[in-house]
């Protein structure tokens, strides 16, 4: 019961808080340096714990293949595991686990990043083997057949997983011209043709030092983290050039004017649905308002679908509404699931709040209940070196380091009436709908 309490208190207080906390706050020191021929580099120097972050950032992903090389920009991250020219096999593990380190990544649809988080004394070291993964990763053909086997196998594993399959399938009709059409995994089609030597050109078309950002958040000395970093990335670009290997336009042409819908039979009891509208780019001011407006419509217990769908008239088991944000057009979706004897009723519903919210508008207390949840989830979502260099991290890959800065006074800067403008302007009719239903049983 004590501990129910503190945290309710610890929750009461970081909602207050929040609401005079700027982003920058946050990054207290952070350091931004631009090196010639080289990485971005950013410095977060933070003593409060003895441990460090290191990740280093890279400018591809999803957004940098063609559908004949989709997955692509995955499977490399696998391999870069895989050992370089300097560590064999399993030596890049073995030396972070180690020193008491954990060792990741991930490939997204604008963006690959490397993490390790290790006791301080030894960010060198971790920075040491993340810089040679991305520079010097060999490739060998034994360990690449093998990582083949395990990208099919989270192939498969996806699509035979509801909610990915239905986002799949969601982002293949939202998006008609983007590479945001496809998924980070790629087809089996498409890795099994992924050959040996077009890995290896893709990988020293975009992991150049250039194309990457290095983030260290943590207790470590700033100068002598900048010296390690010139020692291991010299300035030398090689000899490829970054060309982009498709025309691709900067943001989706939405030509559709009236809803699409697509019902799909899947292995499922219950039915899964995403509606979802095309959203403004990650740099266009219209993204805080429609952060805002996700939270109102669909976020917490007290949002509008909630308190309709799920409270009111039990029509789902869970609803939630969300703005993604992208390097070109983000993504604003309401998911949900529920029986399917009620597909009509929570289709009709979702569009009716959407529709209130484009009349009305939202009152006072809903916009500040929904800046102080905003503002305390990222407060929240910042506490640890990790979380941290992450933050910083992806903005500056996908847009710049200002917006992490000024994130909470951007949210803060939201009006109803900007609310009620991004509404209007981007949840139209021409949204998408994908449900998942389920599949007819077979007579036997």
């Amino acid at each position: 019961m004590i501990a129910k309490k503190f945290v309710i208190i610890l929750v009461l207080f970081l909602l207050v808080l929040a609401g005079s906390l700027q982003a920058a706050d946050l990054f207290p020191g952070l350091k931004q340096v631009n090196l010639p021929g080289g990485p971005n580099v950013l410095l977060l120097r933070d003593d409060s714990q003895p441990v460090v972050a290191v990740q280093i950032w890279v400018k591809v992903g999803v957004w940098n293949e063609t559908p004949e090389i989709n997955g692509i920009s995955h499977f490399i991250e696998h391999m870069l595991f895989k050992g370089t020219t300097s560590r064999p096999v399993n030596a890049i593990q073995e030396e972070v686990e180690s020193k008491g380190g954990f060792l990741n990544g991930a490939t997204s649809k604008d963006f690959t990043y490397y993490q390790v988080s290790i006791p301080g004394e030894y960010w060198s070291e971790a920075l040491a083997v993340l810089s040679d993964m991305v520079q010097n990763a060999s490739f060998d053909p034994v360990e690449l057949e093998k990582e083949r086997k395990v990208v099919r196998q989270e192939i498969d594993r996806q699509n035979d997983e509801p909610m990915d399959y239905l986002w799949n399938e969601f982002s293949k009709q939202l998006f008609k011209q983007l590479p945001y059409r496809m998924t980070p995994l790629g087809t089996s089609t498409t890795l099994n043709s992924l050959t040996r030597d077009a890995m290896i050109k893709y990988y020293r078309t975009y992991y150049r030092p250039e194309n990457m950002t290095v983030v260290l958040v943590g207790d470590f000395s700033e100068k002598d983290a900048l010296n390690r970093i010139n020692e291991l990335f010299p300035g030398k670009t090689g000899t490829a050039t970054a060309t982009s290997p498709a025309v691709k336009t900067q943001t989706e042409n939405n030509e559709n004017s009236i809803p699409l819908n697509y019902e799909l039979p899947f292995k499922v009891d219950l039915a899964y649905q995403v509606i979802g509208f095309l959203g403004p780019t990650i740099e266009n001011p219209d993204s805080y308002a429609l952060d805002v407006a996700a939270v109102i419509l669909g976020q917490g217990r007290s949002s509008r679908l909630n308190q309709d769908l799920h409270e009111d008239q039990q029509l789902v088991f869970s609803v939630e509404s969300g703005f993604m944000s992208q390097r070109s057009n983000g993504v604003f979706y309401v998911d949900c699931v529920y029986t399917p004897n009620k597909i009509n009723e929570v289709s009709h519903g979702v569009l009716k709040e959407i529709k209130t919210l484009m009349i009305s508008g939202v009152t006072d207390a809903e916009l500040n209940k929904a800046k102080a949840m905003i503002e305390s989830a990222f407060v929240l979502e910042n506490q640890t070196a990790e979380d941290k260099a992450s933050s910083l991290g992806y903005y500056a890959t996908v847009y710049n380091i200002d917006a992490a800065r000024q994130y909470l006074e951007r949210i803060e800067a939201v009006t109803k009436e900007d609310v009620k403008q991004v509404v209007l302007k981007y949840l139209t009719e021409n949204y998408v709908s994908i449900l998942l239903k389920p599949a007819p049983k077979k007579v036997e």
